[in-house]
């Protein structure tokens, strides 16, 4: 009775000293649930510390944090332990385990020395990050298949990273605790290298392996790893015995069974984003419940089953809060859609990886069909705005080409092509959707590429009209040219007036004002020449044809050659003649004045043209002739 009654009060002293320990860590990992347990063996003291899984502890600063705790123990706490540790000779042996897991992953020993009061004074965290060389060895051993004593966790899981201390909050997953959170103390201070990332728990890297005591077997990992079954039977059984899930029913696990199961119905009648909210409520309760279950628990493994795919549906939902907040602004940047674009892909895949027997399948084929929508309306953003980033580029690019083609224009082929290759920047700029950020950017540059096209199609419309009035001058010139070759010098003056008509029309600082220059001159020569042959022309009629038929005339470019016709030729000679032999001298006076008529008329129309005129008889004999200014 009285072993009985003594290992009793030892069990509630280890009980006493987990309590410490845990309360101890837990203010240092916050958020994190942390539980502590101690047993005996022989004269060694062991400590085991669990987690749950998904959080990744660094196991050297956690063993750190332990053994400076443990070597502070308070004297209240102290006595009992010493009752049964030989100072100097038994080992102080710490274990990290997985919560669910059935062996430790990380071992760590010191040789216990004498206890040091608790000093308020000294700071565990600068302790941990300068720590202490005594002549103490102290290390921290990561279990492997090698070592008979402490198995390895489950082969194949990759070796987690190193955290740093300062990874904020916000990257941890929140877990509630299932011991209570106590007030910190001045000497508290935040555990440091504590993680939640979402991944495998491996141990932690750590010196090379340190083979545990020989004495550390099968029957002790019972004692320690397996719940501490031994100390639950003889002192603390009690407690153990009548929590929840471990004898009888499991009310935790079926209200979390429940909870899943009514989220699927309450996220189908969601309509509104409270509503939706109520379903991820149901879903944090529920697993806070499944994280209540004791490892020791024979429903701890459907328990943790649940709990593995509550945290993958939770974290889904977490990532599909922070794509819709990623994806609340209209215009945002094509990197910015694409980590919206991300965090759907990521979370439809989580809600992918629930089977068809879970009791979250149908919550999370509810939320499937909600996320894909949103990831197609995502995709269709990503893929606005790498086309409106593209027709951007392609725009600025097309307005350098068009500026160099500005600059070297000279014809009217060039401005055209100018102009065209600012109309295409142009449009470019407005298939930009005003939805995306690029349409910001392209509106500046719209404006100053609607003047450049403007000045430019302004030029172009000079050219153009300058071409049209160039080859209208050319086509006149042609015919009057055609209608002098056919003596008909009316139809071509009326053409040299129509050609310096066009001619005078084209726009001045055009390709074409240096040439129309030359055809005004050109064709205002032609137009004099063809207008005095013109008045020649008149003026011969009216000599010619005075009295009948007297001559006919060549006007040339030197000259014009006039020559009697045969018929006055003859009248004039039979006139004189018979004037002459009848001595009719009337008609000899008539015949005289007549010829000195024709000769004055031809000296005028000489002095008019100024063109010599050559007077020719029938017989093409050079009979008279008359010079510009001679007097009549």
């Amino acid at each position: 009775m009285n072993c009985l009654v003594e290992g009793v009060m030892q069990q509630e002293s280890l009980k006493r000293v987990a309590r410490y320990l845990q309360e101890q860590l837990q203010a240092k990992a916050q958020s994190i649930p942390l539980q502590v347990q101690c047993a005996f063996n022989k004269a060694n003291l062991m400590v085991l510390v669990q987690h749950p899984p998904g959080t990744v502890l660094d196991s050297q600063q956690v063993f750190l944090v332990l053994e400076q705790l443990i070597t502070r123990l308070p004297n209240e706490l102290i006595a009992p332990i010493l009752s049964n540790i030989n100072v100097g000779t038994s080992q102080i042996k710490l274990f990290l385990r997985i919560l669910g897991q059935p062996k430790p992953y990380a071992f760590h020993h010191f040789e216990f020395a004498a206890i040091a009061p608790p000093n308020p004074e000294d700071d565990l965290l600068t302790v941990i990050q300068e720590p202490v060389r005594t002549d103490r060895q102290s290390r921290a051993t990561v279990a492997s298949p090698d070592s008979p004593q402490l198995a390895s966790p489950e082969p194949g899981l990759p070796e987690p990273d190193r955290l740093e201390p300062d990874l904020p909050r916000a990257n941890r997953e929140q877990v509630r605790s299932p011991v209570s959170q106590p007030s910190t103390s001045p000497e508290s201070t935040t555990l440091p290298a504590v993680s939640n990332r979402k991944s495998a728990i491996v141990p932690a890297r750590s010196p090379a392996p340190d083979p545990a005591p020989s004495h550390f077997n099968a029957r002790l990992w019972l004692m320690v790893g397996g719940g501490v079954a031994a100390v639950v039977l003889l002192g603390g059984g009690a407690l153990v015995l009548t929590r929840p899930c471990v004898i009888g029913e499991c009310p935790s696990l079926q209200t979390a069974q429940a909870l899943s199961q009514q989220s699927a119905q309450t996220i189908k009648s969601a309509q509104s984003e409270q509503v939706s909210q109520q379903a991820t409520g149901q879903l944090t309760e529920a697993r806070r419940l499944v994280n209540e279950i004791p490892p020791w628990s024979r429903y701890h493994g459907e328990a943790t089953a649940l709990q593995q795919s509550l945290d993958q549906v939770i974290e889904a939902e977490s990532q599909a809060e922070s794509a819709m907040q990623k994806g609340q602004a209209a215009a945002q940047s094509v990197t910015e859609w694409q980590a919206a674009q991300s965090l759907w892909r990521a979370a439809i895949a989580q809600l992918k990886t629930v089977s068809q027997n879970n009791p979250l399948h149908t919550y999370a084929q509810e939320r499937l069909i909600s996320y894909q929508a949103n990831l197609a309306f995502t995709d269709q953003r990503v893929a606005a705005e790498q086309d409106a980033q593209k027709r951007l580029q392609s725009a600025k690019k097309t307005a350098e080409l068009a500026e160099t083609r500005r600059n070297t224009a000279q014809q009217l082929q060039d401005w055209q092509t100018a102009q065209s290759t600012w109309q295409m920047a142009v449009n470019a700029l407005n298939q930009i959707p005003n939805s995306t950020t690029s349409h910001a950017e392209a509106q500046p540059l719209l404006e100053s590429y609607l003047s450049r096209l403007a000045e430019v199609r302004d030029r172009t419309t000079k050219e153009l009209s300058a071409s049209k009035m160039y080859q209208q001058a050319v086509s006149s010139e042609q015919r009057a040219k055609t209608w002098q070759q056919q003596n008909q010098w009316s139809q071509a003056a009326a053409s040299w007036r129509n050609a310096l008509l066009y001619a005078r029309q084209v726009p001045n600082g055009t390709s074409y004002s240096d040439r129309a220059q030359t055809l005004v001159t050109t064709y205002t020569g032609s137009l004099k020449q063809a207008e005095t042959i013109v008045k020649i022309r008149g003026d011969m009629d009216r000599v010619c044809t005075a009295e009948g038929k007297i001559c006919d005339y060549t006007i040339k470019s030197d000259a014009i050659e006039v020559r009697l016709t045969p018929t006055y030729e003859r009248r004039v000679r039979t006139l004189g003649g018979l004037s002459s032999f009848s001595g009719d001298q009337e008609t000899m006076y008539k015949i005289n004045k007549h010829l000195a008529s024709l000769g004055s008329a031809l000296q005028t129309v000489c002095n008019n043209a100024s063109l010599p005129i050559e007077v020719y008889n029938s017989d093409n004999e050079l009979i008279g002739a008359f010079s510009p200014g001679a007097a009549m």
